[in-house]
């Protein structure tokens, strides 16, 4: 795959477009031939093809020595851009606002993001949206068992802040219902890392049985963790039951979306 942090070309709009779909139309090529033939993922190009994201410059200079008809785009090259340009932009912007934000700040601003709602078609049994049916079934067993719970809250990290699933007792749940993907489970480890650095209580994770032995090593390096199978969790009650009042400290409530180590 081709590394994001490269040098970009910036065209005049709608050309960047335009050569893309005429290389698609002339080679006869689908979104996912194009994208396998430059190695990169078809999300990646429909960021091209839609200039929601600017050409990599090596992408383009691989494309005009493998496509000569494209040569005509050259004259729409406005810039090349180094490749930490977003950075550069994002400093200059900070430098002039001569604003930081607070870690009040960023729980507010997440709070009133618009984090992903149409990806919660689940209500859950306190009237929240959830993202699947396992977060329904738990909260809903929780209840059941006369277990309160506060779902998706802040959570105070030192410097850092997570967004557990579910806060009940002194206990956090986690509801884990992916595969083997990567970027997913390095997030998870992250988050539960910095739980147990600063000693929030014990962690369990439910997970289906598909999901079980993966979970189980990804997880293997975590202390203060349980992890179970989802038709396990009829032993869930006896295991908040051997704990005591909520001493993890809510600090927000996240009621659109989760965090971005979440």
């Amino acid at each position: 795959m081709i590394d994001r942090f490269t040098d970009k070309f910036m065209l005049e709009e709608g050309f960047q477009s335009n050569f893309l779909n005429e290389i698609m139309i002339r080679e006869k090529l689908t979104q996912r031939k194009f994208a396998k033939l430059l190695n990169v993922s078809r999300r990646g190009l429909r960021h091209w093809l839609n200039e929601e994201r600017l050409i990599p410059k090596i992408i383009f200079i691989t494309l005009l020595n493998k496509f000569s008809y494209i040569k005509t785009y050259q004259k729409y090259i406005l810039k090349e851009l180094p490749r930490n340009w977003v950075q550069i932009k994002g400093g200059k912007i900070r430098s002039k606002t001569k604003c930081n934000l607070t870690k009040k700040d960023r729980i507010k601003g997440f709070n009133k993001a618009k984090y992903s709602i149409s990806q919660r078609k689940v209500i859950g049994p306190k009237g929240e949206l959830m993202f699947n049916n396992g977060e329904e079934l738990i909260a809903e067993f929780l209840l059941k068992n006369n277990f309160d719970y506060n779902y998706e809250t802040i959570i105070s990290l030192g410097k850092n802040y997570a967004v557990p699933d579910f806060i009940v007792s002194d206990i956090i749940i986690e509801r884990c219902g992916f595969g083997n993907w990567t970027p997913y489970w390095s997030n998870l480890v992250k988050k539960l890392h910095r739980l147990e650095k600063y000693k929030k209580g014990k962690v369990i994770i439910l997970t289906p049985s598909k999901y079980f032995e993966i979970a189980t090593k990804k997880l293997h390096k975590i202390n203060n963790l349980i992890l179970l199978r989802e038709e396990d969790i009829e032993v869930l009650p006896s295991l908040i039951r051997a704990h005591g009042p909520i001493t993890t400290k809510v600090v927000g409530k996240a009621q659109h979306g989760r965090a971005a180590d979440s």
